[in-house]
């Protein structure tokens, strides 16, 4: 296997910082951190740059060992999405600069291996484009009269840093770069954090000997959604007799479990006699053999987001900004599932689509000229 070494070295490159930095700020060029660094961007850099060089191993001797990386005090948030309790973690501006540092330099070396079908947290590979890969599976309908899908307990929250950093070592030959990435775990011995940019590429990384693991097992068709898995076949028993073995696979190799209620199940059949099976239920879509529509849960918020909008337009009040946004976002499903009749007579009727377009459009050109004369008044200075 091919072994990366001087990624340490590439941290110090200014040219990386600034592309790091200017990933960073999208989306966030109104934050207050974000206008204080865009005024003094070069001496940010410098800062930086400094910061990184002065942050090795113990037993190395630097320069200026105060101007080192610390971790910062970090204070969990809760979310709840789909009747899930989320810990979510928000790093400092530089120490998420930092994480971007880090990404820039693994992205090349995770994607140059990772399995081609392994979708979420990686760049143009979401849901929609799983939901191509499977479609084109379905519609070939080999292989396809069973599936499994599984899926492991707590991924984030049981991933075990020493063993994270074991399986980045056996790519990975560079103990400083290795120190840097450990140091921005410090606190979690278990289990990595939600809401840090570098936590979900360190997590497919994870993954990609599992991945080679199932295709192994003979499973050509094969799709992982982040930790949920799907894969088809035409014996049950094959597909029981997988799961004990990804069960044992990931049991030794990284110390998680999968969730006691996995699917193995005959796939949606429909004759004119009778229907059989189940659709699949995957990346928030219902996948059948003839149709594939979006999840129940994901419609009824749609609904309730038009019946919202409508509702302040018959007040005669304003719109939320976040009420335009959702509706508008999921409009995409609607547009690449089987469900136009669901928007006929659910969403078409209460809200104007077209026009909150032209809102978001308004808003978002104000939005830019602001940043331009931002921008134009800090050259000036």
């Amino acid at each position: 296997m091919k072994q990366y070494k001087y990624l340490y070295h590439k941290m110090l490159d200014e040219n990386v910082i600034r592309q790091a930095y200017k990933k960073l700020r999208k989306g966030k060029t109104k934050r207050k951190e974000i206008i204080a660094i865009d005024a003094n961007l070069d001496e940010e850099v410098v800062t930086m740059r400094r910061m990184i060089e002065n942050t090795k191993p113990p037993d190395v001797e630097v320069e200026h060992p105060e101007l080192s990386y610390r971790p910062c005090k970090r204070t969990p948030k809760y979310i709840y999405e789909h009747g899930k309790r989320r810990r979510i973690y928000m790093p400092e501006i530089h120490e998420q600069w930092l994480h971007h540092i880090i990404v820039l330099i693994l992205e090349p070396i995770i994607t140059a291996t990772s399995y081609p079908y392994s979708c979420g947290s990686f760049p143009k590979r979401g849901a929609h484009y799983g939901k191509k890969r499977l479609l084109k599976w379905i519609r070939d309908g080999t292989n396809i009269k069973y599936f499994g899908k599984i899926d492991i307990r707590h991924f984030y929250d049981n991933i075990r840093i020493d063993i994270l950093m074991r399986e980045l070592a056996i790519r990975i030959s560079d103990t400083w770069f290795l120190y840097v990435i450990r140091l921005c775990m410090a606190g979690f011995s278990k289990g990595i954090p939600l809401g840090f940019y570098v936590s979900q590429w360190l997590a497919n990384y994870l993954l990609e000997p599992l991945d080679e693991f199932i295709r192994k097992l003979g499973f050509e068709k094969y799709m992982r959604y982040m930790d949920d898995m799907v894969f088809f076949g035409t014996a049950k028993k094959k597909i029981h007799a997988a799961i004990t073995q990804i069960r044992m696979f990931i049991g030794r190799r990284y110390r998680l479990k999968l969730k006691h209620n996995y699917q193995v199940c005959r796939f949606h059949y429909e004759s004119k006699k009778r229907t059989v099976g189940r659709p699949l239920d995957f990346m928030g879509f219902l996948f059948y053999r003839n149709k594939t529509i979006m999840r129940k849960s994901i419609m009824l918020e749609a609904v309730r987001t038009a019946k919202k909008l409508n509702a302040a337009k018959n007040a005669g009040r304003g719109f939320y900004v976040r009420h335009i946004k959702s509706m508008l976002s999921h409009m995409g499903w609607f547009s690449c599932t089987d469900t136009y009749d669901c928007y006929n007579i659910h969403i078409k009727p209460l809200v104007n689509i077209t026009k909150l377009k032209k809102i978001i459009s308004k808003l978002d050109r104000r939005n830019n000229n602001e940043t331009v004369e931002r921008g134009t008044l800090l050259n000036t200075a």
